[in-house]
């Protein structure tokens, strides 16, 4: 999918009425949807009730890669189940002959800081509903 196709989600997003996602946020988000776009090397931190998390945007689909290989050093079952029902969807979408959409409500990042008072603690992967972001900042803080 072309930058061309991610211009329609995000005028959309900020033509509705109500409250609403930051536009600035969709469109990051947004771009890491989309190979043509470069948005898959930028970090951001991102203000959640009162705790930080840093990390590297990244697409549903690497989020989903990534989140089957720490699925199966758990347990391989797991991890085939999971993989099965992706396919089941992924070949739903291929019979529509359009790719599977994408969960508009997450934001998904890699090499992942979480910061809470004077606790961190570094996670390979992290999901999190756009709704519960209080605030965000291009970057990671500095070290104190």
């Amino acid at each position: 999918m072309s930058w061309k196709d991610a211009v329609q989600p995000a005028l959309r997003m900020l033509l509705q009425p109500g409250p609403r996602t930051d536009p600035h946020l969709e469109i990051l988000r947004l771009g890491a949807e989309h190979e043509d776009i470069e948005a898959e090397n930028v970090v951001v931190t991102l203000a959640l009730g009162g705790a930080l998390v840093s990390g590297t945007l990244a697409s549903t689909g690497t989020w989903e890669r990534l989140h089957l290989r720490q699925l199966g050093d758990y347990d391989d079952t797991l991890r085939r189940v999971v993989r099965h029902a992706v396919g089941h969807l992924d070949g739903a979408a291929e019979k529509r002959r359009r790719p599977r959409e994408t969960d508009q409500r997450f934001l998904h990042l890699r090499d992942v800081t979480y910061r809470s008072g004077r606790t961190t603690h570094t996670l390979p992967t992290w999901r999190g509903p756009i709704s519960a972001i209080s605030g965000w900042t291009l970057g990671e803080p500095g070290k104190v």
